[in-house]
């Protein structure tokens, strides 16, 4: 008999779980100080209200509707959907096996602030470390989603998401005590309406709103599968606007740190591990601070981790009639290895091709152009070959209301995806 989320709430929670990741907290700060501050603001409120949050919502409603996960419910309609299923999963694990490499960089700065010895990020890079804390990250979430759906992911979610919240706020009254903060927000908030002209804002604003939501790889829609009779616009509602709430949050904390100390917030990547740890120790209170921050880091990335590595595991259980430990434990294994080599691009091997770590190569392939070609197939075997009245019937709402939101997924939301996956491929920089 297929798992059900125990209540609504733990549904919402742990949905809310796999939407707020390391992409809500120190992804969207420096793409935000990468495309001109404010400005960058105005396309992802876009992105994620008229095109992540209408998958959100067809995701959920295919999920409760098959009762089944993204292979077997697009096998339904044919041999050819059901490889279009796989391709999703592919995407999700390739994103999820370098995705636990960053997470173990957190895990690894969460203890060592607790320690009290911070090591700069070139150092941690030259040992073993990341690989060490790449397999410990993968074990945890093996054994969350070993687990089970209450016993495992919601039961992780319950605990984690509150907290998580409350972390954050702490850090938020913290950053803007602190000297010329207001210069911060004042970056953050302002808008360079000359930005909007490059494409490139935009299309960084739809990958991040499509990474942050989990939309458009079949997370959300094996979520959905497990849900029971929950008000599916009004629970996608909720977990957008708490996803915007997080990465919004992220922002008030890390720009007034920025501008109290004179940093530069267009830093990218090392914002959060190399400059922020010094800035810490720097501080009064600053290891406090700083595991603080790293734990709250670590919990996003964590509840996010295990909804990437549920996809895969589901598949096998409702594809192939796999028991749930033997496939979670096939699918870790296969993950870690074929991290492995993500890891290792930022170690003292420092494998790389073409002179990029092969980490970065893996989260352009991936975790931008991989992320909106899987959006791009999702959204156009739902609009043009399933029944509409299945979505209907998931979704409620007026006749009206329901054909625009047929008019979005079968028309804007292609459109948009298939122009942003071009100029990434064409503009990659």
């Amino acid at each position: 008999m297929r798992e059900k989320w125990s209540s609504s709430m733990g549904f919402i929670l742990a949905s809310i779980g796999s939407a707020v990741g390391i992409g809500n907290i120190w992804r969207f700060p420096y793409l935000v100080g990468e495309n001109g501050g404010g400005a960058f603001l105005i396309p992802y409120l876009i992105a994620v209200f008229l095109f992540g949050l209408p998958l959100m919502i067809l995701e959920f409603a295919l999920g409760r509707h098959f009762k089944t996960s993204v292979v077997p419910a697009f096998g339904i309609l044919g041999k050819k959907f059901r490889i279009a299923g796989l391709f999703l999963v592919f995407v999700m694990g390739m994103i999820l096996s370098y995705y636990l490499v960053i997470t173990g960089w957190v895990l690894a700065y969460s203890l060592f602030f607790i320690i009290g010895n911070p090591i700069p990020f070139s150092q941690f890079t030259e040992s073993y470390y990341p690989l060490l804390f790449f397999l410990i990250s993968g074990g945890i979430s093996f054994f969350v989603v070993r687990a089970g759906v209450r016993q495992g992911i919601e039961k992780l979610s319950r605990f984690l998401i509150p907290l998580l919240f409350a972390m954050l706020l702490m850090l938020v009254i913290f950053a803007l005590s602190l000297p010329r903060a207001m210069q911060g927000i004042e970056f953050y908030l302002t808008p360079d309406f000359s930005k909007l002209s490059d494409p490139l804002v935009w299309t960084a604003a739809f990958g991040q709103a499509f990474f942050s939501l989990s939309v458009g790889t079949g997370i959300m829609l094996t979520y959905g599968s497990y849900m029971r009779d929950e008000n599916i616009v009004k629970s996608a509602g909720i977990i957008t606007v708490s996803d915007i709430l997080v990465a919004i949050l992220g922002g008030f904390v890390v720009f007034p740190i920025v501008f109290s100390f004179g940093l530069d917030p267009a830093a990218g990547v090392q914002l959060a591990f190399v400059t922020l740890p010094p800035i810490f120790q720097e501080m009064s209170f600053g290891f406090l601070l700083g595991a603080v921050f790293f734990i709250l880091l670590f919990f996003a990335a964590l509840t996010s981790a295990v909804s990437m590595l549920e996809v895969p595991v589901a598949t096998l259980i409702d594809s192939y009639g796999f028991e749930r430990k033997k496939a979670t434990s096939i699918v870790s294994l296969i993950i870690i290895l074929i991290g492995l080599p993500s890891a290792l691009s930022y170690t003292a091997l420092k494998w790389e091709l073409f002179g990029t770590p092969l980490l970065d190569l893996k989260d352009f392939a991936f975790g931008t152009i991989g992320i909106i070609a899987a959006g791009l197939v999702l959204s156009i075997i739902a609009g043009w070959f399933i029944d509409e009245e299945i979505i209907f019937k998931q979704i409620g709402g007026r006749r009206w209301m329901q054909r625009v939101f047929m008019l979005i997924l079968k028309v804007f939301i292609p459109l948009i995806l298939f122009i942003n996956l071009i100029t990434r491929v064409i503009k990659p920089g």
